[in-house]
């Protein structure tokens, strides 16, 4: 294991090094070209008045956000090719263990650029003119530690679900969504079925992104830092999905990691988390949330609508065998899924 760990740690030296010396650059332009404090004009002054503006919050969140979708990607690209998950399967190494050294190394290369960059930002904003509330920026940074730790967690359960490069970044981009669709079915039909609008702090998309909860952090302490105080409300939804699938994850990391099967890699991705579930799952919610008012309100562009869905489902399949032709079980997954969707769509449509 301490072998593992001292080779991991002069592997990651280089890119670790890169990551920290573009992230902390990026964030260091940014702040000593940003202006702090700007002049306004309020209604029944003469004067300009001078006010914070510009906390460049958004930058470490984008950094962070890169990280946790990029590193995924290097740290179990191995599982993806041949020869290298040959090497690294024959290693006396458990794959739990070989797993947990990837995971570990990778919060470092995450985590550190974060945070080099971050304080490195921080002291230059400090050392110019600004109006900010200053110790918004150490909580924001505190806070976002374990955020990022759960989404680089779901990102890495869902890029080790392929057995491809490619399959893997589909499969991370493709899975922020997994919690919104169903979600978004919901609420559709139930605000459609009561005459007031349901609350927009519950119906907000980005809540139920794999992202969403970072993006609510800085979201938060942006207005925070420049004096509009601290408002946590609704927050706990966003905070407690992130909490929920970001232990599961790295659950399911170790727990699969045994079962991954060195002749898997380059070959079609079968993952339940994967293709096999998630076209016909997309297809499911989205055919049944086409009879609200929106899609009613498109009049003749319906069945344009239909026709072009499936179409991009069927793509999806292609994509997923590499091949114009589908299984039999393919085409039935496909067909029912849609029709399926259509028919909830009618029932609902009917009854509300």
């Amino acid at each position: 294991m301490r072998q593992s760990i001292a080779y991991e740690r002069k592997r990651v030296l280089m890119p670790l090094c890169i990551f920290t010396v573009i992230a902390t650059a990026v964030f260091v332009v940014m702040a000593l070209s940003t202006r702090f404090i700007v002049n306004r004009y309020y209604y029944g002054n003469s004067q300009p008045v001078e006010v914070a503006a510009n906390t460049l919050a958004y930058v470490p969140a984008i950094i962070l956000g890169l990280l946790c979708y990029l590193v995924p990607a290097m740290q179990f690209s191995y599982r993806m090719k041949r020869r290298s998950v040959d090497l690294w399967y024959s290693l006396p190494v458990r794959r739990e263990k070989l797993m947990l050294v990837r995971l570990i190394s990778g919060l470092l290369l995450i985590f550190i650029p974060y945070t080099v960059s971050f304080f490195a930002g921080l002291t230059v904003i400090a050392c110019r003119p600004n109006l900010f509330e200053m110790q918004y920026y150490i909580l924001l940074y505190l806070a976002s530690l374990p955020l990022g730790t759960l989404l680089f967690g779901v990102n890495s359960f869902l890029f080790t679900r392929a057995n491809s490069m490619f399959d893997g970044i589909v499969f991370m981009i493709s899975g922020m969504f997994l919690i919104l669709a169903p979600v978004s079915f919901l609420f559709l039909w139930a605000d459609s079925a009561t005459p007031s609008h349901l609350d927009h702090a519950l119906t907000n998309s980005l809540h139920y992104i794999t992202f969403g909860p970072m993006e609510e952090l800085y979201v938060i302490f942006d207005s925070a830092i420049l004096g509009n105080g601290l408002s946590m409300e609704m927050a706990w939804i966003p905070y407690t999905l992130a909490a929920v699938t970001g232990i599961a994850a790295y659950f399911g990391l170790i727990y699969t990691a045994r079962n991954h099967r060195a002749e898997n890699a380059e070959q079609l991705s079968d993952s339940p988390f994967g293709y096999r579930v998630q076209i016909p799952f997309y297809l499911f919610f989205i055919a049944a949330s086409t009879w609200s008012d929106l899609y009613r309100a498109l009049g003749s562009l319906m069945l344009a609508g239909y026709l072009i869905m499936f179409v991009i489902a069927a793509a999806a399949y292609f994509v997923y065998r590499r091949s114009f032709r589908l299984k039999k079980g393919d085409l039935i997954s496909l067909a029912a899924s849609f029709a399926g969707g259509i028919a909830l769509s009618l029932i609902l449509s009917i009854l509300i």
